[in-house]
């Protein structure tokens, strides 16, 4: 689920220490007047420290403990899939922590600690580093802090450390405490059947209770209250789902400055990756490059330098291919390598044997360095640069630098506390120009050539996303360079110098190209005329604008990479993105207007497969919800569910992207209300007008989408057969403490603007989440997640797994251990939709196709 306010926030990193040799040791006595240490002193802090360490006592399985008054129970979660020594809490404000969690290697270790009431904090993390040690600190952190009630078992999340990078680590709080709750029934029975599980971080956590409730309640539970049912075996699919989610072929391309060459990165045999080199005025090609894990940038430093960044454990590795003059249908290839684990910052048109490159250093320092790449050892010196000699002074805690025309740094962005600034300058001298607020207001994309103006979007007082120009003398924007009345600009086109030339945005779900000069405008129009019918998107141009790579699709043809030359007004296919579905025949999307609550109409597709009567239909509604949009471009799961014979609907209700900033922002409070309106309105329109059976739908969705099928299955408990949740929220109150979303402060404000704050709408969060409607969840219901999911934990999956078994309705399931926030990896997704379509069909019935 990505919201619009808190799309960048990214998973909190703490840099670690590395731990200095030291011992404890008393004061030696005064030479002086030789006087004897104060023993009544030491006995008591000895004391003291005795009393800290037994006050915060482990609890082991099956032990009763006998507690104080002022005393609780800490249900203490640690989280790792990398060593570590040790992890420890305490009491704030006291030295001495509690016993040390005794770690399992790798994974979840539970332990259960008596406690006195108050507020404790994670102290330390202790992890092996080389031959030593190093920790990381996250005492006097108040996002590592949690209460501890007496008389009740606390729980304040499981705490997950998942390393990024040379001592640096994504930390974070996770509610997950449908888990804890089975651990302590089976470990520590006693105490759990006498006393009340709390969860205590910021927001409220009813679920526990709930799910206890439920418990007493239950008549005839499931005997595994955590069972899922495998999915039906599909029959007679047109399409395999392994040959629909096959990995494309052509996973990148460049075209040379001078227009001359093209470079794709292909797939090859064994998963492996080949850069191939197409001569396109002699058309021979060359291999240029193998790598296993495939290749990641592809910038030209000339007509005949190609910088690749090729894929390893550590990051990138820059490789530098230089391609000699052809001889015949053969040229020369010299490559060597350079540093590993950063990026280009800029290509240094000017600057003949050097780029603009920059990584983080070992204490998370970024460092920018003008790299030489005439030869091996040139690119080989990164790291041997001094950071104290770095180009990129003058802004504290950057992590992102603009540079000018000429490559020179000019502007930063950086962090300040939670929040992120803009920075402009030259030469080491920077002042703020900008704060960000989340996700709204002026995004820079791109400085003027002399490095005084930025060029961004920017909605702020606007009816829409703009084109301008930010000054950032006078900070603030000072003009537009495009507008269109109620439409988003989706991405402009820039000049090889960087200055604007155009811009894309989508009408009727179709991508438009618009330039700014009559030339390019009559280019496009050669463009659209040779490929009638279709979406062509620039990919790259060639410096005189002459020639250009073009990503060419449609909703019923899969991608294409062309090569277009306006002087022979020519478009020429180079490869197909998706070979084993080129030849197939697949069915168009079309455009359906339907009224809205609001003055702007709701735009929605529908793709209806040939066939004899009236269709079965699958609702799929996307995903955001703010901020993202269905277009009509080719769409796997579309083409998939179409090919089986059933009718395709897709719905960009109110907070979708494109449609200007009133209609984006009318999604706010709507979610599972105002959201589903408008998919209701746009369902009968389609029944009314178009051959589905209303007696046979179904409604199926990823992240938002997943939360609205099970909303809307629960709003129209008789209109659909079946609902699919893939990724799906289940419970909104628990977006609040177990997401990305919600690490930090500026993410939590985001998610109270647009959902409600839990401590004082509790009440409206429940009634929104499916999780505590389970009763009123009467379709069949099958649930696709996968279990590192950071921003919508697969706790949302298990809680909802759990309470359809307490009401003795197993639901269909299927959870994947490698995969996050929705399926990504090709083998995953094959298995997901084959799954998805034996569901489908087991309550859809199976099509005739043609």
């Amino acid at each position: 689920m990505r919201l619009e306010t808190i799309a960048a926030t990214p998973v909190r990193t703490l840099r670690c220490t590395p731990t200095p040799a030291y011992a404890l040791a008393l004061p030696r006595p005064s030479a002086r007047n030789h006087r004897m240490l104060d023993r009544v002193a030491i006995l008591a802090l000895l004391l003291a420290c005795t009393s800290q360490a037994v006050a915060q006592r482990r609890i082991d399985p099956g032990d009763a403990p006998s507690l104080r008054d002022n005393e609780g129970l800490v249900a203490v979660v640690f989280d790792t899939n990398y060593p570590v020594i040790s992890a420890k809490f305490r009491k704030v404000g006291k030295t001495i922590a509690a016993p040390p969690l005794r770690l399992a290697a790798n994974g979840r270790t539970m332990e259960l600690y008596a406690a006195p009431e108050g507020e404790y904090e994670w102290e330390r993390i202790l992890i092996p580093q080389g031959k030593g040690r190093a920790f990381y600190d996250l005492a006097d952190d108040p996002d590592y802090r949690f209460k501890v009630r007496a008389g009740r078992i606390n729980y304040a999340g499981d705490l997950e450390f998942r390393p990024t990078a040379v001592r640096r680590a994504a930390i974070r709080l996770v509610n997950r405490s449908l888990p804890v709750l089975d651990w302590l029934r089976a470990n520590h029975r006693v105490v759990f059947d006498a006393m009340e599980f709390e969860y205590s971080g910021e927001f409220p956590d009813p679920f526990p209770a709930f799910h206890t409730k439920a418990l007493i309640a239950s008549k005839d539970p499931a005997t595994d209250l955590n069972a899922g049912l495998v999915p039906p075996e599909p029959t007679a699919l047109p399409i395999k789902s392994a040959d629909m989610w096959a990995l494309p072929r052509v996973r990148d391309a460049t075209l040379s400055p001078d227009g001359a060459m093209v470079v794709m990165e292909l797939r090859a045999s064994k998963g492996h990756a080949a850069l191939e080199l197409i001569d396109m005025a002699r058309g021979s090609s060359h291999l240029l490059a193998t790598a296993q894990y495939g290749f990641g940038t592809l910038m030209w430093k000339d007509d005949r330098t190609l910088v690749a960044g090729v894929a390893t454990g550590k990051g990138e590795q820059l490789r530098i291919i230089r391609i000699g003059e052809a001889t015949g249908d053969k040229r020369t290839i010299d490559a060597f390598e350079g540093p590993v684990g950063g990026r280009i910052v800029d290509i240094l048109p000017d600057s003949p044997g050097s780029i603009l490159y920059e990584a983080v250093d070992p204490d998370g320092v970024l460092v920018v360095h003008e790299l030489g790449i005439r030869n091996a050892l040139e690119a080989g010196s990164f790291r041997k640069q001094q950071t104290r000699n770095r180009l990129n002074r003058g802004v504290e805690n950057d992590i992102a630098w603009y540079t000018d025309g000429s490559g020179r740094l000019r502007a930063a962005l950086a962090r300040r506390g939670q929040n992120i600034v803009l920075m402009h300058g030259s030469a080491g001298k920077f002042h703020q120009v900008m704060r960000f607020n989340d996700g709204q207001g002026f995004e820079p994309l791109r400085m003027s050539a002399d490095g005084e103006l930025i060029y961004g979007l920017d909605d702020t007082g606007r009816g829409q996303r703009d084109l301008v120009v930010f000054d950032p003398a006078r900070k603030e924007v000072t003009r537009t360079l495009f507008s269109k009345p109620g439409v988003d600009v989706s991405s402009p086109f820039f000049s090889d110098r960087g200055e604007p030339i155009g811009v894309s945005y989508y009408v009727d779900g179709r991508r438009v190209s618009e330039y700014f000069a009559a030339s390019e405008t009559r280019v496009a129009e050669l463009i659209a005329r040779s490929l009638p019918g279709r979406t062509a998107v620039p990919y790259f141009r060639s410096r005189d604008g002459k020639r250009m790579l073009l990503w060419v699709d449609s909703s019923d043809r899969p991608p294409q990479l062309y090569f277009f030359d306006t002087k022979q007004n020519e478009a020429q296919l180079l490869d197909d993105y998706l070979p084993d579905l080129a030849r197939r025949r697949f069915t168009a999307a079309q455009v359906i207007k339907v009224p809205g609550a609001l003055s702007t109409s709701i735009d929605s597709f529908l793709t209806l497969p040939a066939g004899e009567g009236r269709r079965p239909m699958v609702v799929l509604p996307h995903g955001g919800p703010i901020g993202v949009a269905d277009r009509l471009h080719f769409d796997r799961e579309v083409q998939f569910i179409a090919s089986m014979g059933y009718a395709v609907l897709q719905v960009n209700f109110r907070g979708s992207e494109g449609y200007g900033r009133a209609f984006r922002e009318s999604g706010q409070g709507q979610f599972g209300t105002g959201i589903e309106d408008d998919i209701d309105a746009a369902i009968k329109a389609v029944i009314a007008a178009h051959p589905v059976d209303p007696g046979r739908m179904c409604i199926l969705g990823t992240s938002y989408g997943g939360y609205s099928a099970l909303v809307s299955a629960i709003r129209w408990p008789d209109r659909f057969r079946c609902a699919v949740s893939i990724s799906g929220v289940t419970d909104r109150l628990l977006l609040f403490t177990a997401s990305d979303s919600a690490i930090s402060k500026n993410g939590r404000d985001g998610l109270i603007r647009w959902m409600g704050d839990p401590r004082s709408n509790e009440a409206t969060l429940r009634a929104a989440s499916p999780l505590y409607q389970v009763d009123k969840l009467r379709t069949p219901v099958m649930i696709v997640h996968g279990r590192q999911d950071v921003r919508v934990d697969f706790e949302h999956a298990r809680r909802l797994v759990r309470m359809l078994n307490i009401d003795g309705r197993t639901p269909v399931v299927q959870a994947f251990p490698d995969e996050g926030h929705g399926i990504a990896d090709d083998k995953a997704q094959a298995l997901a939709w084959n799954g998805i379509a034996g569901f489908l069909q087991q309550h859809l019935g199976v099509q005739e196709t043609q």
